[in-house]
């Protein structure tokens, strides 16, 4: 949950960004669960301290798709992308990605 969802109760786009951000680390994580041995406590603690969620270990997450999360977790929703802006960059990444799959059938 954003950080201004968590403290002010606001949800917007840019807390949806947020969540997205979180959604793809997920995935990326292979199923992991999101702030692994905190309470909501501590994650928000974490979250108000600048922690964020680290790059998933493993072969699955670039660098590339770990900076596309971590600027959806941007402290200020201003300086989170807009989904339109998320289509395009995560086209981009996964363009190469479909090329290399169906040329393994």
């Amino acid at each position: 949950m954003a950080i201004e969802s968590l403290h002010d109760g606001l949800y917007s786009e840019k807390s949806d960004v947020w969540s997205y951000g979180v959604l793809c680390w997920e995935v990326f994580s292979l199923g992991r669960v999101p702030y692994p041995g905190l309470d909501p406590v501590g994650v928000v603690e974490l979250l108000d301290a600048g922690g964020r969620l680290q790059i998933p270990n493993n072969e699955a997450c670039s660098q590339e798709i770990y900076s596309l999360m971590m600027s959806c977790w941007s402290e200020s929703p201003d300086d989170r992308p807009v989904f339109s802006d998320l289509v395009s960059s995560v086209n981009a990444l996964i363009r190469p990605l479909a090329d290399y799959v169906s040329g393994l059938h």
